[in-house]
């Protein structure tokens, strides 16, 4: 019968060290010895369990809690709110518009000014992050602005855009989001392991080749997240510039249902806007787990 080795542990009291030495065991004493049970199926429920209250069943409860307090406070039931999206949807607003002529000027609006957003902060950000002249230089002035409130920007915007509304409004946007995706972009390209880009140089890595291949990879995770952060604001700053004037937009529609006592119209115009601000930001967070894999390797 052929013998099995196994490592067996003692304590040398004497010396105080544990040791380990090999006993041989053979086959039917391997046969009797205790097996480690599989995971428990109960445990497995109980956590499925967990994980459908944490998920569901709390979010749920939460939100028919506030959906109640708004109501008291307001005095307006479901039933108004649910009239007044079918009326929005056949009838229109106040002024003859539709609810999806709101949603769609406000989401060309904000698609606008974030894209003008991404393509400013991020390249500006590397630069800031990368070289060192580039960040006395410009570091400063950024850190002056930053913490300007973008709804302040509104009265100059309106000024700087008189005769163009949309520009306005474009330009309040690009102000809410560039500086989160800017601080962002900054701090992840400072973040990128030195030892990395001198390896690159080592190797003859041009410097294109170190912010394609090395600087943007590393700060990936970082700018996706300003990039949420950013629409975020930039979405809540569209629909404050909205209310502005503009006679489309979400915010507009918020502003007219209630000069006209619209209360159901009110509740719902901003449930709507709360809606597509979580789904665009699940969005993004969906694109991210897509591209930055290894993130979530390294981060287990």
């Amino acid at each position: 019968m052929k013998p099995y080795f196994v490592a067996d542990k003692t304590t040398d009291r004497k010396a105080g060290l544990n040791l380990v030495y090999l006993r041989r065991m053979s086959v039917p004493e391997i046969a009797n010895e205790p097996q480690t049970e599989a995971p428990d199926a109960q445990e497995s429920i109980v956590n499925a369990i967990q994980s459908v209250l944490l998920k569901v069943i709390l979010p749920v409860i939460l939100l028919v809690f506030l959906w109640h307090l708004i109501s008291t406070i307001s005095g307006s039931s479901l039933e108004e709110v649910l009239a007044a999206l079918i009326r929005l949807v056949t009838e229109g607003d106040s002024e003859g518009y539709f609810l999806i002529d709101h949603v769609r000027m406000s989401l060309t609006r904000v698609v606008i000014g974030f894209s003008a957003a991404v393509a400013t902060a991020i390249p500006l950000g590397i630069a800031i992050g990368r070289y060192r002249l580039v960040d006395s230089i410009l570091g400063p002035i950024v850190e002056a602005m930053r913490p300007i409130p973008p709804i302040a920007w509104i009265p100059l915007a309106i000024l700087m855009f008189y005769r163009n509304m949309l520009g306005a409004q474009v330009f309040i946007i690009w102000v809410g989001a560039f500086f989160p995706i800017l601080t962002n972009t900054v701090t992840g390209v400072k973040r990128t392991e030195p030892v990395h880009i001198d390896s690159a140089k080592t190797f003859g890595a041009s410097e294109a080749q170190i912010l394609s291949k090395i600087v943007v990879p590393s700060a990936g995770p970082e700018i996706f997240a300003g990039l949420r952060i950013g629409f975020g604001i930039g979405w809540m700053c569209l629909v404050a510039a909205e209310m502005i004037g503009g006679g489309l937009g979400l915010g507009y529609l918020v502003l007219i249902m209630q000069q006209v006592g619209r209360t159901g119209a009110v509740i719902f115009s901003m449930l709507l806007i709360g809606l597509i601000g979580f789904l665009i930001t699940y969005f993004f967070l969906f694109i991210e787990k897509r591209l930055i894999k290894w993130r979530q390797i390294v981060s287990v």
